[in-house]
């Protein structure tokens, strides 16, 4: 029953990635405007978030916390009629997405602290997802790994 919330975090995920990704482009013409040079870093933000420690960490604890909640779902809807299956449905849907908040927010901010580290560290100044670079760009994704912790 909770099968497409992985999915729709994830999507979330990538959409404030790529959300920031458009606002860091949009400052490019400032950036000119101000005189200041721009050096444009890339980095994979799907590698990002499958393999940065706290990342990869959140999502291993919200795979338990869904696997025990759909088990304690499945129970209780048992013998329930629909009504009563779609209240637990909603209540268990609010309890994955809370728990799953409170994994990806304090990573989320570890690992946009560990981009900014890198980006200050090699002179950049607009960063952006790899996607969307055909050419060029300085690739920070294994020194943003690095500064996660992975070795």
């Amino acid at each position: 029953m909770l099968r497409k919330l992985p999915k729709a975090i994830l999507t979330l995920f990538i959409c404030s990635l790529l959300v920031g990704i458009g606002l860091g482009i949009s400052n490019l013409a400032v950036l000119n405007a101000a005189g200041e040079p721009v050096v444009i870093g890339k980095l994979s933000g799907s590698r990002l978030g499958q393999e940065f420690p706290a990342m990869k960490t959140a999502w291993e604890n919200i795979a338990k916390q869904k696997a025990t909640l759909e088990k304690e779902l499945n129970s209780k809807a048992t013998g329930q009629d629909e009504e009563a299956q779609a209240a637990l449905l909603e209540q268990y849907n609010k309890k994955y997405n809370d728990y799953a908040k409170t994994q990806l927010d304090p990573a989320q901010k570890a690992l946009e602290a560990a981009i900014a580290a890198v980006a200050k560290e090699k002179g950049v100044t607009v960063v952006i997802d790899d996607s969307v670079v055909h050419l060029g760009g300085i690739d920070m994704t294994d020194a943003v790994l690095k500064k996660g912790g992975v070795k």
